[in-house]
């Protein structure tokens, strides 16, 4: 016994017809926003009053005074004032105080020209924050030449003076004469004897 099976089929005038628009038609909203928008909310946020607070978060004063209380048999004697570095303003750190990344912060800076404008003033101020606790001893010297020369586009200059004045005196013992001389001979095209 075998059994048999039917097909039914639907006619074909009584399928729901598809749109001839596509996703690229006129007034298609679709495309509009990129993947990336889409899937990452962090790229919406922007306001343009993170400008002012980018400035605002760099512009602190770079130092700060603590005093250190010495005391005798129990009471204050004096207070000496201490020059400590205020907290070094970082692009993470205020990405981090707004809920972004710093690649949004870049993005931003493509996408809106105002805040790229704040965002290069802010790595002006945070280079001169950088320069000035650097000079007053405040950072570590090879953290400082690290953070100028790959965050901020530094370089270690070093002058070689290639001018020789006066005459080279050597002194050559007989075997560095007679390679001196072997040399001569078969770069002037002289054959052995």
């Amino acid at each position: 016994m075998s059994q048999k099976t039917t097909k039914t089929t639907t006619p074909k005038s009584t399928m729901p017809k598809k749109s001839n628009k596509g996703q690229f038609a006129k007034g298609n909203t679709v495309g509009e926003q990129t993947r990336f928008e889409k899937e990452n909310a962090a790229a919406n946020k922007y306001k343009d009053e993170y400008c002012d607070m980018l400035i605002e978060f760099f512009n602190k004063p770079a130092t700060r005074i603590e005093y250190k209380k010495n005391y005798v048999k129990g009471e204050l004697s004096s207070e000496t004032p201490i020059v400590l570095p205020a907290e070094y303003p970082t692009f993470e750190l205020f990405a981090a105080s707004i809920g972004v990344t710093t690649k949004t912060l870049q993005n931003w800076c493509e996408k809106h020209p105002r805040f790229s404008y704040y965002y290069a003033r802010a790595k002006e101020i945070q280079l001169g924050t950088l320069t000035s606790c650097a000079v007053m001893g405040l950072y570590n010297p090879l953290y400082a030449k690290f953070e100028a020369v790959n965050n901020h586009g530094q370089k270690d200059k070093t002058e070689v003076d290639t001018n020789v004045s006066g005459s080279v005196n050597a002194v050559y013992d007989d075997k560095d004469l007679a390679l001196i001389r072997r040399v001569e001979e078969r770069l002037n095209g002289k054959k052995k004897k």
